[in-house]
C-alpha cells in the first residue's frame, strides 16, 4: 500500500479488509452483517476474543499488554493487504492499541473506526461498574443499556456472560493511554446521542489521535448503533473513499 499517495488521494486501493472488535462481554460476529452493505472490495474479518463468542471456553485475557499482544500476533497471520480497524466500545480501545502497535512490525492500517467510546485521553462518561457485585452490575447495564436487551432478558445466560463481561469493563474503565505520538492513519468515529457508556463531548477527543483526517458522526441512538442507518452511511463512506479516493478534507463533524 502506498500510504503516501492514499493521504495525498492520488490512489486508490484495489481492496480493503476490516478487522471488527467487540464490546465488552460480547462476540466480533455481529460485525458480519457489515458485509451487506459495504461497498465491493471490501472484506468484513470479526476478531473473536478469547473467552468471546466461539473462543468462550477459552479465559479471557485480564492484562492490556497481553491482549494487545496476542491480537496483535493474530492479525499478522490475517493481514495480507490494505486494512481497517473498527471496534465498538472496549473494541474502540483495543481496535485503537493494535492500530498504535501493529505499525511496528508492519504496515499500519488505512483506516481506524471507533464507535460507542470515548477517546483515549478522556474520561469515562459513567462511573466505574466493574467492582459491582452481580446484581448490581446487571441492573446498571440495564440502566445505562451496556448491554443488548435479549441477554438481560435471560438471567441464566446473562449470569454465564459475568466474568468476561467484568473482565473486559475492567479493562476498559481502568485504561490509561501511554504517552505516544498520534496515529498515521485517518479516524471515524460513531457515538449515539443518547449512549450513557459514551458522550459526543468525549467521541471527539478522537480527533487528537491522528495526524490525518478525523470525522465525528453523532446518530439518535444509544450505545449499540453498529446497525444504525447514519453509522452505515459514515462507514461506507469513508471505506469508499479508501477504495475511490475523492478530494480530502480536514475534521469534519455530522450530527442526525
Amino acid at each position: 500500500m502506498d500510504e503516501k499517495a492514499l493521504a495525498n488521494g492520488s490512489s486508490a486501493l484495489s481492496s480493503l479488509t476490516v478487522f471488527g472488535f467487540p464490546a465488552a462481554g460480547g462476540s466480533a460476529a455481529h460485525f458480519t452483517r457489515w458485509r451487506r452493505w459495504l461497498p465491493a472490495g471490501v472484506t468484513v474479518e470479526p476478531v473473536e476474543l478469547p473467552g468471546h463468542g466461539t473462543r468462550r471456553q477459552e479465559p479471557a485475557i485480564d492484562e492490556w499488554p497481553r491482549l494487545v499482544a496476542t491480537t496483535c500476533d493474530m492479525l499478522r497471520d490475517r493481514v495480507s493487504g490494505p486494512y481497517a480497524l473498527a471496534g465498538h466500545s472496549f473494541g474502540a480501545l483495543l481496535a485503537y492499541e493494535v492500530a498504535a502497535t501493529l505499525p511496528r512490525t508492519g504496515p499500519g492500517p488505512a483506516l481506524l473506526i471507533a464507535a460507542g467510546r470515548n477517546g483515549p485521553a478522556a474520561g469515562l462518561a459513567h462511573r466505574p461498574l466493574h467492582a459491582l457485585d452481580d446484581d448490581r452490575l446487571i441492573e446498571s447495564l440495564r440502566r445505562l443499556g451496556g448491554t443488548p436487551a435479549d441477554v438481560l432478558a435471560e438471567p441464566a445466560l446473562m449470569r454465564l456472560a459475568l466474568p468476561v463481561l467484568r473482565t473486559d469493563l475492567r479493562l476498559a474503565e481502568t485504561y490509561a493511554r501511554p504517552p505516544r505520538p498520534a496515529l498515521t492513519c485517518p479516524i471515524t468515529a460513531v457515538v449515539g446521542r443518547h449512549d450513557r457508556m459514551a458522550d459526543a463531548a468525549g467521541a471527539l477527543a478522537w480527533q487528537q489521535e491522528t495526524v490525518d483526517r478525523f470525522d465525528l458522526t453523532v446518530v439518535d441512538g444509544g450505545h449499540f448503533i453498529l446497525d444504525h442507518p447514519q453509522v452505515i452511511a459514515a462507514v461506507t463512506a469513508r471505506t469508499t473513499e479508501l477504495l475511490r479516493p475523492a478530494s480530502r478534507s480536514g475534521a469534519g463533524t455530522t450530527s442526525g
